[in-house]
């Protein structure tokens, strides 16, 4: 953990460094580190971590086409965008989905929606609300 991290998420990752450009595309942040098994990005004291899952676990892990959502897990990343539908575009390109509009809501003075990255994992963007 850097010096400057306040915060941060550990995803475990079939591929690391492919998930790790998913993030930096729809998110916008730089790679920082790049290691043989794990792969992270920061951003404003915030690093999020991508780590290889290990080879006897994975072999047992099938990645749908598309993803199907792990909607099981316990946790949700959540990250801040400047613009949900622009989030959407990038996501889509990326490999993974931000859903549908119409399945967004308001919520703490932000227009919010969940997505799915490339390996299933689900995520949430939030874009703040003009006061």
């Amino acid at each position: 953990m850097s010096a400057t991290t306040i915060a941060g998420c550990i995803l475990y990752s079939l591929d690391p460094p492919s998930l790790a450009r998913f993030y930096a595309d729809v998110l916008g942040w730089p790679i920082t580190e790049q290691q043989a098994d794990y792969q992270q990005l920061m951003h404003q004291g915030f690093e999020l971590t991508l780590v290889q899952v290990p080879a006897a676990i994975a072999a047992r892990i099938v990645v749908q086409e598309p993803p199907l959502p792990r909607s099981d897990g316990a946790c949700k990343p959540l990250f801040q965008v400047a613009d949900l539908q622009q989030a959407r575009q990038r996501a889509a390109s990326a490999g993974g989905r931000l859903y549908e509009a119409e399945r967004e809501w308001s919520f703490m003075g932000a227009q919010v929606c969940d997505g799915v990255d490339p390996e299933g994992n689900i995520f949430q963007l939030r874009q703040p609300l003009p006061h």
